[in-house]
């Protein structure tokens, strides 16, 4: 289905419904850190319950100086990124779009328009955004943090890193054994691992350095675990990309990616270290008889149901979620 086209109006009514019905994150761009008194009031309720809310402004950096109204906010995180000149609002389910401005009740005194888009309904384009949002984030000063958004982690020492990375066969190393801080591939050369984590623990992404650089297939991750995509580098240069369509029949994903998104979501779900999960693993090794809370989340993240069929291992599960999807 189509995105939806937003009247002044309607970027003003959706952007605080978007806002108000979050909740887990809330991500927003502003050029300005100007924010209208009924948008301040939006945020401090959603802080209050406690979602994590990430708020980026581009511009002039010093806009931060003087503003009180974050002080006692516990979920919130204010990035300052110099380039940024677009307004996108993002919780969830939901991205907007738009060219309104935070400082006023613009439908009062503006014509800004806006452009919706749904997870449900447009996925690709929402994950699109979500991922361009991530990268900006990425490079992002941080000028204030609440008491309770994560602090930034000490690096992750590569023994720690090696202890906890899944689906180490996929790139055909069997040995964990590190020389250096780097793993012996299949051609004999020694690369450097490197991961990254969402907040929940939830990896991120998933992949090796050659001398310092990005090389071969990275793995990236949706928020909910599955594989978003896979980037393929070489000695540092992008080379390809293979985003991971799960509603279309006729481009079917590598059932290798069904399986990492799986384990993803144990990891999610049930803080486990899946770096010895496998397809012919037993899903009570991991999970014991507490099924329904990972079948669940398979089936809302792919719009399916009762997909599952009393599966025994993870290949049991992968096989069944392959068939729901493309038989």
């Amino acid at each position: 289905m189509a995105a939806e086209f937003l009247s002044s109006v309607g970027t003003s009514y959706q952007v605080d419904r978007l806002i108000s019905e979050a909740v887990n994150e809330l991500v927003m761009f502003t050029p300005t850190l100007k924010l209208h008194e009924s948008y301040i009031l939006r945020l401090r309720q959603a802080d209050e319950r406690n979602v994590r809310i990430t708020l980026v402004y581009g511009r002039e950096r010093n806009q931060i100086k003087g503003q009180r109204w974050f002080g006692d906010f516990r979920n919130l995180r204010i990035l300052y990124y110099d380039k940024l000149n677009s307004t996108v609002f993002r919780n969830e389910k939901e991205l907007i779009v738009t060219s309104l401005s935070l400082g006023e009740l613009s439908p009062l005194i503006y014509e800004d328009l806006g452009v919706l888009l749904m997870k449900v309904r447009n996925r690709k384009a929402f994950e699109d955004g979500m991922y361009e949002q991530e990268v900006i984030c990425e490079q992002a000063d941080e000028v204030f943090a609440g008491s309770n958004f994560p602090k930034p982690e000490v690096a992750v020492k590569p023994e720690e890193m090696i202890a906890e990375m899944p689906y180490l066969s996929y790139f055909g190393i069997e040995d964990k054994q590190l020389s250096n801080g780097k793993l012996k591939v299949p051609s004999g050369k020694l690369y450097a691992p490197e991961m990254e984590y969402y907040n929940d623990g939830t990896i991120k992404f998933q992949g090796f350095l050659k001398t310092g650089q990005r090389h071969g297939e990275y793995i990236f991750y949706a928020y909910e675990g599955f594989v978003r995509e896979v980037v393929i580098y070489e000695n540092g240069s992008y080379v390809d990309k293979i985003f991971c369509d799960y509603e279309n029949s006729a481009k079917p994903i590598s059932k290798y990616y069904l399986l990492f998104g799986i384990g993803n979501s144990v990891r999610k779900l049930y803080k486990k270290n899946i770096s010895e999960l496998y397809f012919d693993t037993e899903l009570d090794v991991f999970i014991g008889q507490e099924k329904t809370k990972l079948f669940y989340h398979i089936e809302r993240f792919l719009g399916k149901k009762q997909i599952f069929d009393q599966p025994l291992n993870f290949k049991d599960m992968v096989d069944q979620v392959y068939a729901a999807l493309y038989e």
